[in-house]
Parts: structure tokens; C-alpha cells; sequence
């Protein structure tokens, strides 16, 4: 016969943010959302040059595609680099 489990069955969540304490997304004017301001795309760019998703940052879905278009059209003139640029090309 089964022994009687010690724990409930019930899950526990984590503490996660509850909708009324959620984080508050950055307000950054559309004037800065512009590939020639290249210190200021680093926020969103992680180390190895891979633009940062909108659950880190904390943007919009517009904002989010804004810095995406500022960002390829910063690399594409040089002043960001790609991502993985460092690494061998494999054969």
C-alpha cells in the first residue's frame, strides 16, 4: 500500500511581479531612438553584440522595433560591430 505524501500536491508560485507592481519601461524620446547616437544604443546591445530582448530592457513593442532598426543601421555603417564577429569561421 502507498504511503501517505508528507507535502501538498498544490504548486507554489514564485514571487513574481504581480500586473500593479510591474516594471516601468524606460521613456526615452524619439529624437535618441537614432543610429548616429551609437552611446546610447549600448544599453541595448549586450557585450557580444546581440541586441538585447524587450523583457530586459523593458521596452515597447514600437520602441523595441525602433532601437532593432537603429541598431542594424548603426552596424551597417561600422559604428556598432555584429554579433560574433570575433569568432573563426568554422569549415
Amino acid at each position: 500500500m502507498a504511503k501517505p505524501r508528507a507535502r501538498s500536491r498544490s504548486k507554489k508560485k514564485g514571487k513574481g511581479i504581480s500586473p500593479t507592481q510591474r516594471k516601468r519601461r524606460p521613456q526615452l524620446p524619439l529624437e535618441d531612438l537614432d543610429w548616429k547616437n551609437f552611446p546610447s544604443l549600448r544599453r541595448f546591445v549586450s557585450e557580444r553584440g546581440k541586441i538585447r530582448s524587450r523583457r530586459i530592457t523593458g521596452l515597447s513593442r514600437r520602441q523595441q522595433s525602433q532601437i532593432a532598426k537603429a541598431v542594424k543601421r548603426a552596424r551597417e555603417m561600422g559604428l556598432l560591430a555584429y554579433p560574433d564577429q570575433d569568432r573563426k569561421v568554422r569549415h
